[in-house]
């Protein structure tokens, strides 16, 4: 939304007069909301492990390290949404809409993606979270290391880049 509200409000002209590149404008706009997406997984591990008994039986750092890969997966869609859309609202519905939904339907955290029709479980390869309920799991649960995790790990980095990249030309071909 922030790049949506920037355009609407006219100050991304001053944010382009600037000698700063458009991947380093979306990798800015990215940084806040990593910090506070950790913040928010720490406190739902917290919350998970001490009020509801979860188990932890695997590494914090890992979960730290592949969670930093997933926020940043996740966080790339958003940018690459905000910056093909002009309004705020349309950006809301469409990150609702391309983030929200798929996260809980398709990701396997509901149902089982073997169980989904065929054109849906191809569509769940795009959906971050489809890779990061395969590594929270296998941390938490099972104190899986890298070795099993790499595949899901090397997802999210590809997603991250994809969206990184269509972003980056994106917000330069339609402002610059």
């Amino acid at each position: 939304i922030t790049i949506a509200r920037e355009k609407e409000t006219g100050t991304l002209e001053q944010l382009l007069t600037t000698p700063v590149k458009p991947r380093e404008i979306l990798i800015g706009k990215l940084i806040p909301y990593v910090v506070i997406a950790f913040l928010d997984g720490a406190l739902i591990v917290t919350v998970a492990t001490l009020l509801f008994n979860v188990p932890f039986v695997g590494s914090h750092l890992l979960l730290v390290l592949f969670g930093f890969v997933y926020i940043t997966a996740a966080l790339s869609l958003g940018i690459l949404i905000s910056s093909v859309t002009k309004t705020q609202q349309v950006a809301m519905m469409l990150a609702q809409t391309t983030t929200l939904l798929p996260a809980v339907m398709l990701s396997g955290f509901i149902f089982a993606i073997r169980n989904m029709p065929v054109p849906l479980q191809g569509i769940s390869y795009i959906v971050p979270a489809r890779y990061f309920v395969k590594i929270i799991r296998g941390i938490m649960l099972k104190g899986a290391g890298v070795e099993v995790l790499a595949v899901q790990a090397a997802a999210l980095v590809g997603l991250t880049v994809f969206f990184m990249f269509i972003a980056a030309r994106k917000f330069s071909t339609r402002i610059g």
